[in-house]
């Protein structure tokens, strides 16, 4: 586990409302190490759900900007996701309603960022 804290998650497209999000959190002085995008890719999901993959294929979202240079990206399917939002600090079953959520939702990626201090970004 990273951190006795757990990290502040918010559900996003992959869009620019992330990129300012990820900006907003480096001018702020977090570095590229606590901030983590965690994509959800279907097409990587063994348990693939064909109307799960075509909400994403058919509402691709753009994000213009460097993400990578920014925050750790991790694009991956469920089983791959859940794991890492365990490692970085959420329980099994919260990282389970995480990913339940992101498939009931427009939301492709979640926005974890360790030891988030006051209100740098909106959280909603």
């Amino acid at each position: 586990m990273i951190s006795a804290t757990k990290p502040f998650v918010k559900l996003h497209k992959y869009d620019q409302e992330l990129v300012s999000d990820i900006q907003a959190l480096n001018s702020s002085g977090y570095a590229k190490d606590d901030i983590y995008v965690l994509k959800w890719n279907p097409d990587k999901n063994h348990s693939n759900q064909r109307n799960n993959f075509y909400k994403y294929s058919t509402h691709f979202e753009s994000a213009v900007g460097d993400i990578d240079s920014k925050a750790q990206f991790f694009d991956n399917g469920g089983e791959e996701l859940r794991t890492k939002m365990e490692h970085l600090g959420l329980t099994k079953d919260e990282a389970s309603a995480l990913f339940r959520e992101i498939q009931e939702t427009d939301k492709t990626c979640i926005l974890l960022v360790r030891d988030l201090k006051d209100n740098i970004i909106k959280m909603s």
